[in-house]
């Protein structure tokens, strides 16, 4: 009674801190994830709020600008007009957006409210310094822009509302941080749980031993009853002689291999079940274990029992002392693993899987995260600088420019427009990982022919011989492969331009395990093998700007779309031959799937 009530104490026992120690893990990480959330998204907000009165301010000083450039004799021009009545169209949709994000503030709000009427302020007097001009009133003018500048002063109200926006931020990491040591502090009591978790199995494991111990050495007492048991078990045993030969066989080795007992006693163990025993290098190790006291432990062996099916066996044998004999016998067990083995097959192939996915998934997140930073740090803010301060040089230098000045304008411009397009190429790539498949039956044929059509339009003074095999159907989101198709047959017209005739071939090949192989060759300019390892990355070209135009990123594109579905991407060419491209897609079940097969 006694031993009962205390093994029920440490199964309570053990039962609390296995809570403890699932629970409390569970509940910390749950919490942590769903603060570093939170912080993301006011990080955000706040980011969002800085950037809203940032453009407002811009929007104002843009305005004013080219009110002043008007004073200072700029010609009048529809561009100087739309940038001086600009706020009109875009401050109220900015303040709107700023009531919104700071509706849970009512002090932000207030705020808000007056930088909206020292904005509105500086229009009117903005719009009043136009309509004098208009009128040929420069005086008139002029004052009615110092009048906004010292009645409506708005760099303090700007300060005011980006100050509390920080403030906030700052009170909402301290109480993330304090969260933190909470759940810390949490984690060390699990720990702590876990240790006397396992000093507990350490006396519970102590206490089975001894309880063991005491149970073999009654085993001797129960030798006629285990035959019984023997016999009553399903999974087949066998006991052997020094020559192999039946002493015992349960019932399910019987059923199994086709033995009669009564028949069969003394059958040596290779004529038993119609050759399932035949295995030479079975036989000698089982004749090492009975001769040599070795044991034989998950032997594996494929055998075909007498109802004619293939069966994966695990085969475990051992020499045993008889009691009523100097002759030691082996004691053979039979394990039938058939359905664990078709699993574990099965469990591998899926791992298999899963790693390639997995592999996939932190790739796209390594590139994901560089991108990221890279866009929200290092390239709008000073893109945007520089395009707009670009700008406002032009307009301040006006006619008084030289040649090399507008020469100089004329490259930052054009620099800038350069790395814009880089960045929206960036983004269409980080778009291509993120973005989720949207699988159909694609007809590859017309995807073929419709990217044909667009890269012709620019080419009707080129002769191109185009040889374009029947494609199939395969499964697979339609945009993305559209894309594939439009960066390779460009890449091949591109490429070919000082071809006098240029050769185009569109080719499918159907591999061995069933998937698609397309192919794409030209007669262009070719590259070198050794860099082929360059030509998938994001922005590696081979040839030169000059040469041939673009940003290198649509190979880039073409290897992720093509990994997201499964398949891979790999290229040859030869300087001054050509090149081929290659991507493979998997197989599809898809009725029509081979269209244009015979």
């Amino acid at each position: 009674m006694i031993e009962r009530i205390g093994l029920r104490w440490r199964l309570v026992g053990l039962l609390a801190a296995v809570l403890v120690i699932v629970a409390l893990p569970y509940i910390v990480t749950r919490s942590s994830s769903e603060e570093a959330l939170n912080s993301r998204d006011w990080v955000t907000h706040t980011a969002m709020v800085k950037a809203s009165v940032y453009e407002l301010a811009e929007t104002l000083r843009n305005s004013e600008a080219a009110v002043y450039a008007r004073l200072a004799g700029a010609p009048d021009n529809a561009a100087l007009e739309t940038r001086a009545r600009m706020p009109r169209k875009v401050v109220p949709g900015i303040v709107a957006g700023l009531r919104e994000m700071t509706r849970d503030n009512p002090e932000q709000v207030a705020r808000i409210g007056a930088l909206e009427s020292i904005a509105s302020g500086r229009m009117a007097l903005t719009d009043q310094a136009l309509q004098r001009l208009q009128a040929g009133d420069r005086d008139g003018a002029l004052a009615s822009m110092e009048d906004a500048r010292q009645l409506f002063p708005v760099r303090e109200q700007i300060d005011a509302v980006l100050a509390e926006e920080t403030g906030l931020l700052a009170t909402r990491r301290d109480d993330a941080r304090k969260l933190a040591s909470n759940n810390r502090l949490v984690l060390l009591v699990a720990a702590l749980a876990q240790i006397a978790l396992l000093g507990i199995v350490v006396v519970v494991s102590e206490r089975q031993i001894a309880i063991r111990l005491a149970a073999e050495s009654r085993v001797a007492d129960a030798v006629m009853r285990s035959q019984l048991i023997v016999q009553a078990v399903r999974e087949p045993i066998a006991m052997l002689d020094r020559q192999l030969r039946t002493l015992l066989v349960n019932t399910a080795f019987a059923e199994l291999y086709g033995f009669d007992p009564e028949r069969d006693r003394k059958l040596p163990l290779d004529q038993i079940g119609e050759g399932a025993w035949t295995d030479t290098a079975l036989l000698q190790r089982l004749t090492d274990v009975i001769m040599r006291d070795r044991e034989l432990w998950d032997y594996e062996l494929t055998q075909r029992t007498v109802d004619g099916i293939d069966r994966f066996v695990v085969i475990n044998a051992r020499r045993i002392e008889q009691p009523d004999s100097d002759d030691p016998a082996l004691l053979l067990t039979v394990s039938d693993i058939t359905a664990r083995a078709l699993v574990e097959q099965k469990v591998s192939e899926l791992n298999r899987q899963l790693e390639g996915k997995v592999e996939q998934i932190s790739d796209v997140n390594r590139e994901l995260e560089a991108f990221s930073y890279s866009v929200s740090h290092d390239l709008r803010a000073p893109l945007r600088h520089i395009s707009g301060f670009a700008g406002k040089l032009e307009t301040q230098l006006g006619d008084q420019a030289d040649d090399r000045a507008r020469h100089y304008i004329d490259v930052i411009s054009s620099s800038s427009r350069r790395m814009a397009q880089l960045i929206d190429d960036l983004l269409v790539f980080s778009r291509l990982g993120r973005g989720a498949l949207r699988l159909q039956p694609v007809d590859m044929q017309s995807l073929v022919e419709e990217a044909r059509a667009l890269v012709e339009t620019d080419t009707r003074d080129r002769r191109i011989d185009w040889k374009i095999a029947p494609m199939p159907i395969v499964v697979g989101d339609e945009n993305m492969l559209r894309t594939v198709w439009q960066n390779l047959l460009g890449n091949a017209v591109k490429y070919t331009g000082n071809r006098e005739v240029a050769t185009i071939e569109v080719s499918v090949n159907r591999l061995p395990a069933g998937d698609y192989e397309f192919s794409v060759r030209d007669n262009g300019a070719g590259f070198d093998m050794q860099y082929a390892g360059k030509l998938f990355g994001v922005f590696q070209r081979l040839h030169r700007a000059s040469e041939f135009p673009g940003n290198g990123i649509g190979l880039a594109n073409v290897r992720r779309i093509i990994a997201r579905h499964g398949g891979r991407t790999w290229a040859e060419g030869e300087t001054g031959v050509g090149a081929t491209f290659h991507f493979s897609l998997p197989a599809s079940d898809v009725p029509g799937a081979r269209a244009g097969d015979t």
